[in-house]
């Protein structure tokens, strides 16, 4: 059996002789406690071993004092717990100790058995970081595993499927090819969610890499909800389109609007019966007619969003049962899901809304959610247009 090694820590204190007495009274508890008499030995100590648990260390010292330490620390991503000691502190270098990463602070002199305390406090505390550590690598690890390991062989799904529906192996009828369209459809529901999964997590890392060029709002939505024409016409739903024809011109990444566009006629689809309307309209509103649309608390107007001069409004409604209006202000947080569904209503990871979201604050414009009950859904997404735009009706 292997003997249970005891937890390093390193006592920072110039006063050699209170080093000397809480590394023998450290020792007596367990600890394996080493001492260091200056800031830039321990300093040299603790990046360079790297293993130590609990940090002890003194403010007040000649050459490098503790908080510059601290700092240090802080700053190369140091692990080990650090307790400051001061015989002269104040409530404001305890705080200030406590921003640079300082997990506690102990007034001298102070009690042998508080210290004990507070080292076992700062131990567990140590503990469970490292767990929500090794959580998020786990975390991280899969999203790579769904990327490389999940996307790619569904793609080859598809496209095999896809050369099957296509009678390149041989005739098939009608009935089979409705079923191996419906296996192709879900297919791309499954990648679409990852890459919303990926892409949200690459927004948050400040990642995400975007080509964003002027487009024709007016070709570039027509474009997009073309392609639902056919899943519509399949699920017995009524699409319509409705395009202002001097609709002007917007900045965006063509590929991700085509995603939000995609999320959000795509979960349209999930919500409305057999035999409802979805429509799509864009037009474009001057600065002045911006101040009266109705919208939420929650969507947050951006800094000095309304003095552009003119804006793009898309919109898509639907005819489903809508969203509960306790729920409107939350339905772009990830994996939120509408606690109201029908047996229609199919299922989903709760990303579409929430890369939706992200997206379009990219595009320095704004998205929220109208709803009135028993009369469905609509989704309303606020663009700038560009400066030169001479369309927007003042």
């Amino acid at each position: 059996m292997l003997a249970h090694k005891p937890d390093k820590i390193l006592i920072v204190d110039d006063e050699e002789e209170i080093g000397q007495s809480l590394k023998m009274y450290l020792a007596s508890e367990g600890y394996a406690a080493t001492l260091a008499t200056n800031g830039s030995v321990a300093l040299d100590m603790l990046l360079t071993e790297k293993d130590h648990t609990v940090v002890l260390l003194d403010i007040n010292m000649p050459g490098l004092n503790g908080v510059t330490v601290l700092k240090r620390l802080h700053e190369a991503g140091s692990d080990a717990a650090v307790i400051m000691m001061s015989g002269h502190g104040s409530e404001e270098l305890a705080v200030e100790c406590m921003k640079n990463g300082a997990e506690d602070y102990l007034s001298k002199p102070f009690a042998l058995a508080d210290m004990l305390q507070r080292i076992e406090r700062a131990r567990t505390h140590r503990r469970e970081r490292a767990e929500k550590k090794q959580l998020q690598q786990e975390k991280e690890d899969f999203i790579l595993m769904l990327s490389h390991d999940m996307k790619n062989p569904l793609t080859a799904v598809i496209g095999s499927i896809d050369i099957i529906r296509e009678g390149c192996l041989g005739v098939i009828n009608e009935e089979q090819t409705e079923y191996l369209q419906s296996a192709i459809d879900s297919c791309n529901e499954v990648v679409t969610m990852i890459d919303n999964l990926l892409d949200i997590r690459k927004f948050e890392a400040g990642k995400i890499q975007m080509a964003v060029h002027p487009y024709n709002a007016h070709e570039l939505i027509s474009r997009i909800t073309n392609q639902f024409t056919r899943p519509a016409i399949h699920d017995g739903i009524e699409l319509s389109v409705d395009l202002e024809a001097a609709t002007s011109t917007i900045d965006v990444d063509k590929n991700s609007f085509t995603r939000v566009l995609g999320n959000l006629l795509g979960n349209a689809l999930k919500f409305t019966p057999e035999g409802g309307k979805i429509s799509v309209s864009c037009r474009c509103i001057s600065d002045m007619e911006a101040p009266t649309l109705r919208i939420p608390e929650y969507a947050a107007i951006p800094p000095d969003f309304l003095k552009n001069s003119c804006f793009v409004r898309l919109a898509v409604s639907d005819t489903g049962n809508g969203i509960p209006q306790d729920e409107l202000d939350r339905i772009f947080d990830r994996y939120t899901q509408l606690t109201q569904r029908t047996e229609r209503e199919r299922g989903g990871a709760g990303l579409g809304l929430a890369y939706c979201k992200l997206a379009v604050e990219s595009f320095h414009g704004m998205i929220w959610a109208e709803c009135e009950a028993g009369q469905g859904s609509k989704f309303v997404i606020l663009l700038p247009c560009r400066p030169d735009n001479g369309n927007c009706r003042s």
